[in-house]
């Protein structure tokens, strides 16, 4: 579903902005505090344009991807949601289906890394 929802945000700033290609990142698993969990890089021939997908696509990424942390301490851990994506989540329709672009999806690791491309979007993803 994360895949999916990013690979539609991808679509959506190429069919907003004049982008040359799409690089995003997210990473899985455990991730040192203080470390990059998100990746995301464009390119366009104007910079305004590579901002403002970049400024959307986090923004979008945050607010529509369903990604949840655990967080960790030397007293226990606590799982944290995602409080952008849990109020924009509040008030959306129910039953609401999610556009997505017919990208195809490699799982390498038993789904826990995957990379993502495709050609006449040129929006490439990887999860590591």
């Amino acid at each position: 579903m994360a895949v999916r929802q990013i690979q539609a945000i991808c679509s959506s700033a190429r069919a907003t902005w004049k982008i040359h290609a799409i690089s995003v990142a997210h990473r899985l698993g455990a991730v040192p505090v203080g470390e990059t969990s998100v990746f995301i890089a464009v390119s366009a021939v104007h910079h305004a344009d590579a901002l403002d997908a970049c400024k959307f696509m986090i923004d979008e990424l945050k607010a529509t991807v369903p990604i949840w942390k655990k967080e960790v301490y030397s007293n226990g851990e606590v799982w944290k949601e995602n409080p952008e994506f849990m109020e924009r989540r509040s008030m959306e329709p129910a039953g609401k289906a999610v556009d997505a672009p017919n990208v195809a999806c490699r799982r390498i690791c038993c789904g826990a890394k995957s990379k993502v491309s495709d050609e006449s979007t040129a929006c490439e993803m990887n999860l590591e």
